[in-house]
């Protein structure tokens, strides 16, 4: 295995005895519970001792909840709180203590549970008052517990128990009493005459009173007019998702994701397309902080997920927007008793891996292949090598079995005027690629506190993660198929000690995958701090001021040791190096926002207007030294042990952006919605006449289902919609706009001939930078039918983007030496449709919904500017009127069979194409006509963006069990298999998939053309021969889960759930590649698979439980 520094050995041996320390603290944990099950309840069980005199009453029940776990519901204005009392207790129950305060007074008092309620005796006596019970149960008659009944206008009020059953005293019959529960529609009924109530609770009509975050504010989603999906934590609590994107995966239409098993990789997130040629990431905003949703970020913090899709929903955010906006908003503690919460997982990951040629499969066909070199009179092939004798597996040697923990520990609670919530995580990967890890801890504590018109919150996340990253440019795959299966991963000959072949017997390029990581040790450290402190005024009824201030920090560390040795054939000496950087990130902001909401009859004004100024620094050092002392094997792993060539280096960087922004939402009658949104936007990222921007956004809504002329009994909510807006985009440098000075140049000056340094402008600038501005229309439908068991949602949009700042090529010869500098030039065009349903239903115990997703996307390029009408790279071509990207290779006809086929393929006036073909040859297809095969030959062969991508997921729960499954799909696509490049071509020695058969005279009825070494003739990388088919559906996750409802248990926990789950087990697709879902190289290749690590195959056991 990979050699470790003393320090993380160290850690292993801390880590293992923190996991022993942890099996001791569950142990207790569950005796402990074991002996709780036994013991008398809580209001028997807590003394408290009291020494208070002539004390206000509310002081005294305020010192009572600060001792215990015990809530007061009273109404302030029927119970006289500031009336003095003494009282002096010592280790008394409660019962007690509330007699000797209350006995001799009009007040009554009744303990549920940790809930004392405060009643008056006399007020409600002389309005023949009267005590009323009742029980609360769904519309299958189950009941239900935890229903909070209040009396409505007051803090008075108690919640139905484990039957569903409720009781008050002293209720007056003019009081209203109001009935409550997650997920039901609230119910309000006037006392009157009755005294037993049997109350129905109906389920709510899912989503449409669901309360969506949109950006400096709220608004219902029944009253939403632009494009937003809604993702809830509850909707991917099942997988292991170390990212936001992770999470999201297949959920949202519209959103593409593609994700990665390399270790601590991030996926690329890209919404309704790409919008310009840099940099397409969405803005996240995480509980009000622009940021990032990197691996830093525990998703188990997530309460839910906003996904702002359109120029209306995302306008607010005006020029980080053009690309979407991803609203986070993490848990928050509620009012009640503290609640624990546990989710454990463990994860069995293995990657898939391609099944390569043993040793003996190899050398047949290898030798097959030098012998029709040497047939064919290639040039410098003359006997076939005497093989070397190694045998090795290289999957099985860089491949391993991870098992990754993540466990998430939270404690929250809070009472009428504040509440909190504290997490802690851990998370730990020891890698499925030999020499990886990753392992990270997480802290978060958010709280909020209210007194009168005042409220004050914070929420606070502080993460470290540690990743060891792999030394190698492409995955590991890529090495295991270079290296040979005749090699042996160690040979004492080589210096350093490992095997990579040789020119006689085993001659490869290839890296030797082991040796890499051994010689090689790559490591990020990151400790990041990221939250906000906030603070609401009432000003009046309606009006509220906030102020928002955010902050976060990062401290990077990145850290290379180079060790002596080789692992490659004819590499050239290097010496030991030791080289590290340490990076210090700030993010700052101060918001100040008005929000004015009220009803005035049945119009319903919701605005908010505000400004915001964000400022970011970066800056970075690094130092290096060669030849490092060393004592045996071993290296001093630090700077200063380096002996020569010592060299140092950092910079900085920065920028701000002020802002200006508004918006009105205006309802009438609940049925026509409009909403009106702008952002004025400053960059210091623009020279003074390019830094405002100003975005704009309209949209506005009909919900047709409230109109007095629409009587559809089967249609319960239908809505148009319609948007229109401009966002914008700064994807430039901090600089870009000023001309830099270099130090580099140096010259010999006098008589002395002392050295002088120079300064020099390397790299041409352009002042006139302006932003990139992105146009969008959307058209909207939501429908809700059948008691809103099925909704539907579909969407078409248009989306332009003009000014696209991209760098524009500049000869060298111009002096322009540092890159190309950004112009405003391309225009881009996205256009689709989306369509989202969901169904839900129950009967009995058993309920069940089935949920999907549906896009179709459209890119095309419509301007590159300045003259430009195209781009190439090796194997594709982008132009004016199509997509990014289009696959541009030579074509391929098939295999000539015969001599005379190939003396048979010519052009249009005769000539033989490809007179140097033999029999088993691939026959190209001549597409110019001159009689040749050559670069000019290539044409658009295929189109690596899909035709439409589906997403579906159900779940079905039945009494105590519940299964659950998600899958996404991407259909018509075309993907360039890079790894099948590498191993179809045998124009050099690299291993192959096992099973591969060349044309042969006696096996002419293949795809295949025969095998020839050190030939380009079947072998070059511009041919549609590795271009496939890539449409695929992936099961995301398959869950089972059990919840405990054992009465001993129930006293104890209020939940404890056990779940296995299958990630990424099954994908139904007729791609050869590792995984037809890959993150390729960048947008211009964008179906270009090069062997991108596929996401593992995983199987996960899952515990949690809540107290």
């Amino acid at each position: 295995m990979k050699k470790k520094s003393e320090s993380r050995a160290w850690e292993s041996y801390a880590l293992k005895k923190c996991f022993k320390i942890m099996k001791v603290f569950l142990f207790i944990l569950f005796l402990s519970i074991g002996q709780l099950l036994a013991v008398d309840s809580y209001s028997q069980r807590t003394k408290l001792s009291l020494e208070l005199n002539h004390t206000e009453l509310l002081r005294v029940l305020d010192e009572i909840e600060n001792q215990t776990d015990f809530y007061f519901l009273f109404n302030e204005k029927l119970i006289d709180v500031d009336r003095k009392v003494s009282i002096s207790v010592k280790d008394q129950d409660i019962q007690a203590i509330l007699s000797q305060l209350f006995d001799d007074s009009n007040v009554e008092y009744q303990v549920v549970d940790r809930k004392i309620v405060l009643s008056p005796k006399d007020v409600f006596e002389v309005q023949a008052n009267k005590d009323v019970k009742g029980t609360v149960k769904n519309a299958e008659g189950d009941p239900i517990i935890g229903v909070t009944i209040a009396v409505k206008g007051t803090t008075r009020g108690t919640i139905s128990d484990v039957d569903g059953n409720f009781s008050l005293i002293n209720i007056s019959p003019d009081v209203t009493l109001v009935f409550s529960y997650i997920g039901m529609e609230p119910q309000e009924v006037l006392v009157g005459s009755e005294t037993v109530f049997d109350i129905v609770m109906k389920e709510s009509a899912i989503g449409l009173e669901e309360v969506v975050a949109i950006g400096y504010g709220t608004v219902k989603k029944a009253d939403l007019t632009g494009a937003v999906s809604v993702v809830k934590a509850d909707d991917f609590k099942n997988v292991t998702a170390l990212n936001v994107g992770d999470a999201i995966q297949g959920l949202v239409a519209g959103v593409n994701i593609r994700s990665s098993g390399g270790i601590g990789s991030e996926p690329t997130v890209e919404i309704r397309g790409l919008g310009n040629f840099t940099n397409n990431n969405p803005l996240y905003i995480i509980d009000g902080l622009p940021t990032s949703g990197n691996r830093d970020f525990n998703v188990n913090d997530i309460e839910s997920i906003q996904v702002l899709k359109d120029a209306s929903a995302a306008a607010i955010y005006g020029s980080r927007a053009a690309n979407g906006v991803i609203i986070i908003e993490t848990k928050k503690g509620s009012a009640g008793e503290m609640k624990v919460n546990y989710t454990g997982k463990v994860s069995i990951d293995n990657l898939p891996m391609m099944d390569l040629m043993s040793r003996d499969e190899w050398i047949d066909i290898t030798t097959q292949a030098y012998e029709t070199a040497i047939a064919d009179g290639v040039p410098d092939v003359h006997a076939v090598p005497d093989w070397m004798d190694g045998n090795t597996d290289w999957n099985d040697a860089v491949f391993q079995t991870a098992i990754v923990q993540d466990h998430n520990l939270s404690f929250s609670g809070g009472s009428k005027d504040g509440r909190y919530l504290v997490s802690t995580n851990y998370y730990d990967n020891p890698g499925t690629v030999y020499g990886t890890s990753m392992e990270r801890y997480s802290f978060r504590v958010n709280t909020e506190g209210k007194k009168g018109i005042f409220t004050i919150g914070e929420n606070l996340a502080v993460s470290n993660t540690f990743v060891e990253n792999q030394n190698s440019v492409f995955s590991k795959h890529i090495d295991v198929l270079r290296m040979l299966p005749i090699i042996p991963i160690y040979n004492e000959n080589n210096p350093g000690g490992y095997g990579y072949g040789d020119e006689a017997t085993a001659r490869t390029f290839g890296s030797n995958p082991i040796a890499t990581e051994d010689l090689m040790y790559n490591s990020d450290e990151n400790l990041r701090l990221r939250g906000n402190l906030y603070a609401t005024l009432d000003i009046i009824d309606g009006l509220q001021y906030k102020v928002n201030l955010g902050y976060e920090t990062s401290q990077d560390n990145h850290k290379w040791l180079r060790k002596v040795g080789n692992f490659t054939l004819n590499q050239p000496y290097e010496p030991s190096t030791r080289y590290e950087n340490k990076g210090k990130y700030v993010n700052k902001l101060i918001e100040n926002t008005l929000t004015y909401k009220k009803q005035f009859g049945k119009h319903d004004i919701n605005a908010v207007v505000g400004n915001s100024y964000q400022s970011t620094y970066y800056e970075m050092i690094a130092a290096q030294k060669k030849n490092l002392v060393q004592v045996g094997d071993y290296y001093f792993d630090v700077i200063d042990a380096g002996t020569t060539d010592p060299n140092a280096w950092g910079n900085i960087g920065e920028s701000s952006l002020i802002s200006y922004f508004g918006r009105l939402n205006y309802t009438f009658a609940e049925k026509y919605l409009l909403s009106a949104t702008f952002r004025e936007d400053g960059s210091s990222k623009f020279a003074p006449d390019n830094k405002w921007g100003f975005f704009p956004s309209v949209s506005a809504g009909w919900r047709i289902s409230k109109e007095n002329f629409f009587n559809v009994p089967w249609i319960n909510d239908l809505k148009l919609r319609y948007s229109h807006g401009t966002l914008g985009n700064v994807n430039i440098g901090n600089w870009d706009y000023v001309a830099v000075l270099n130090s580099f140049p140096i010259a010999v000056f006098g008589a002395d001939q002392h050295l002088e340094t120079g300064m020099t402008q390397i790299k041409l600038v352009n002042s006139d930078l302006k932003w990139e501005e992105q146009t969008q229309e959307n058209f909207g439908l939501d429908i809700a039918v059948l008691e809103n068991k099925l909704q539907f949602s579909a969407e078409y949009f248009i989306s332009t983007t003009k000014d696209v700042l991209t760098p524009m090529q500049i000869l060298m010869t111009t002096g322009n030496d540092g890159g190309n500098p950004p112009v405003n030039a391309a225009s881009l065009r996205n256009k689709g449709f989306e369509l989202t349903g969901t169904w839900r239903d129950k009967k009995g115990d058993f309920s069940y919904s089935i949920g999907g997703t549906f896009t179709r996307l459209r890119n095309e390029v419509l301007e590159f500017g300045y003259g430009k009408v195209e781009q190439y790279t090796w194997i594709t071509k982008t132009e004016i009127g199509q997509p990014l990207a289009m696959f541009y290779t030579i074509k391929t006809d098939g295999l000539f069979q015969s001599q005379e086929e190939v003396l048979a393929h010519t052009n249009s006036t005769g000539t033989v194409i490809q007179p140097n073909a033999k029999p088993g040859d691939i026959r190209y297809v001549d597409v110019n006509d001159d009689g040749q095969i050559n670069n000019e030959d290539r044409t658009i062969t295929g189109n690596p963006w899909p035709k439409f991508e589906i997403g579906l997921n159900g779940q079905v729960s039945y009494k105590n069990f519940d299964f659950s499954f998600a899958g996404f799909g991407s259909f018509g696509q075309d993907v360039f298999n890079g790894a099948a490049s590498w191993m179809g071509g045998f124009s050099d020695n690299t291993n192959h998939l096992s099973g591969y058969k060349g044309w042969t005279a006696e096996n002419p009825n293949t795809k295949n053309p025969r095998v020839i070494y050190a030939d380009n003739r079947n072998a070059r990388g511009d041919q549609d021969r590795w271009i496939e088919k890539g449409s695929y559906f992936k099961i995301r996750q398959m869950t089972l889960g059990y919840t405990f409802d054992i009465p001993k248990l129930k006293q104890v926990f209020d939940d404890l759930r056990v779940s296995v789950t299958g990630q990424n087990l099954v994908t139904f697709t007729n791609y050869s590649g590792l995984d037809p879902e890959f993150k390729s190289p960048d947008i211009w290749v964008k179906g270009q698979d090069d062997a991108a690590y596929p996401s593992p195959k995983s199987v996960v056991f899952s515990l949690s439980f809540q107290f």
